[in-house]
């Protein structure tokens, strides 16, 4: 290593003011967060680091090339100032370009000083080395400081998730929330939806729930409250977070009626889990806005099995095959206002199939079929039970299907079947 002359610690020390000076001012003028009168605790700050910085050096400097370099020493300077970034917001690489204008200033200014003292050659190469390794070790000692902090604060952001989350469940007064919000500096969205998320068989959720946003378990249950959920964007999003998860998205609500978004979402997990919507079974993520007309229906089962068995008893004593076909076909009838070629697409029959099977209904249901209240509460029902959906788009017939005149027909062809609950009142469920 080469040497260093007496006295060089002394000649680079006068420079040490003018050099400060210098530093704060190429940092203002290259690193952009950093462009902004010096003030206050922060202009403090970067003064109180900058001075830090070439004191140790110096002293790092007078013990001379042969002595171990303390590092060590003023390094709680540098992790606060890492810990400060993100206090402030800001990226660690904003702090570390600072860290490399200073040196650079530093270098050209102290080298030429060093080169007027005397240096050699040797000596400059060893003052270079020392140089840097220093920079190397303040450098890693903000990002020490700032991956604790980042730790800290992501801690925080949890526990103040889980706390709003378990306010938002439990129906707690909106000012409580809001104080509770307020201090974990996070600003409740205008209108939010409750998630009801269901856990794995060993206890585990799902990897890819939503994050960022207040959240609790309850028993088995684990619940997310997200915002905006009813925009089409928001929506997509958040469908793809939950497949294949099983989740119920309650309704959009206003943040202050959200227990309505959790009391809805419930509702439907225990509708699903009953069997009564039909169209939501599976693991796709249920969103409780796609089947409102069943979920009033089965808001009240003992409601809907009693309106069953006053309507559709007069299928009861019929085969299960027959039973099975004629429902589906009064179902769309009813729906499609008496069309029999749009009932025929639907269904993959023959029109005159469609003509058979409803002229055995008006013997079977009489001038009921006549009174809309009566049409009306049989729609219902069969909907209800059936979980279909008559006014879309003509589906492809099963595969055992004819299609001709004396087929059974989709419900009776799928041979899948349900039950109501109500004795002699089967009703077919659409596969898949």
């Amino acid at each position: 290593m080469g040497q260093f002359p007496p006295g060089l610690g002394g000649c680079l020390a006068g420079e040490l003011r003018e050099l400060g000076d210098e530093i704060i001012a190429a940092i203002a003028g290259e690193v952009p967060a950093y462009a902004r009168p010096l003030e206050g605790s922060f202009g403090q700050g970067v003064r109180r680091g900058v001075d830090e910085a070439l004191a140790r050096f110096l002293a790092i400097v007078e013990a001379g090339p042969d002595a171990a370099p303390d590092l060590a020493a003023g390094r709680d300077v540098y992790v606060r100032l890492g810990r400060g970034e993100v206090r402030a917001g800001r990226s660690l690489d904003n702090l570390l370009s600072a860290y490399r204008v200073g040196a650079r200033i530093s270098w050209r200014r102290l080298g030429e000083a060093a080169r007027h003292a005397g240096l050699d050659a040797a000596g400059l190469v060893s003052l270079a080395e020392m140089m840097f390794a220093y920079i190397d070790g303040i450098s890693a000692a903000s990002a020490e400081g700032y991956a604790l902090a980042q730790f800290e604060v992501a801690g925080q952001r949890e526990r103040l998730w889980d706390r709003l989350g378990e306010l938002l469940l439990s129906g707690t007064d909106p000012v409580t929330i809001e104080q509770a919000a307020a201090a974990g500096a996070f600003r409740l969205p205008d209108r939010m939806a409750a998630v009801l998320v269901p856990t794995g068989p060993d206890g585990q959720l799902p990897p890819r729930l939503p994050t960022g946003c207040p959240r609790t378990g309850h028993g088995v249950d684990f619940w997310v409250f997200v915002g905006d959920a009813d925009e089409p964007a928001r929506r997509s999003w958040l469908a793809d977070r939950l497949d294949g998860t099983g989740a119920v998205v309650g309704p959009t609500v206003p943040w202050q009626e959200v227990t309505g978004s959790v009391e809805r979402a419930g509702l439907a997990r225990a509708a699903r889990l009953a069997g009564r919507l039909p169209t939501a079974a599976g693991q796709d993520p249920l969103f409780t806005d796609d089947h409102l007309t069943a979920l009033l229906l089965a808001r009240d089962p003992g409601l809907l099995d009693d309106l069953t068995r006053r309507r559709v008893a007069p299928l009861a004593g019929l085969p299960e095959r027959t039973r099975a076909r004629l429902a589906e076909t009064l179902l769309y009838w009813l729906a499609l206002h008496g069309q029999r070629r749009l009932v025929a697409e639907r269904l993959h029959i023959h029109p005159q199939t469609v003509r058979y099977r409803v002229s055995q209904l008006r013997e079977l249901f009489g001038d009921a079929l006549d009174d809309p209240d009566t049409r009306f509460e049989l729609e219902l029902v069969l909907r209800a039970l059936t979980g279909q959906r008559p006014g879309d788009p003509a589906a492809p017939p099963p595969p055992d299907a004819t299609g001709v005149q004396g087929s059974a027909g989709v419900a009776g062809s799928a041979g899948v079947t349900g039950s109501t609950g109500v004795p002699g009142v089967g009703m077919p469920v659409r596969a898949g």
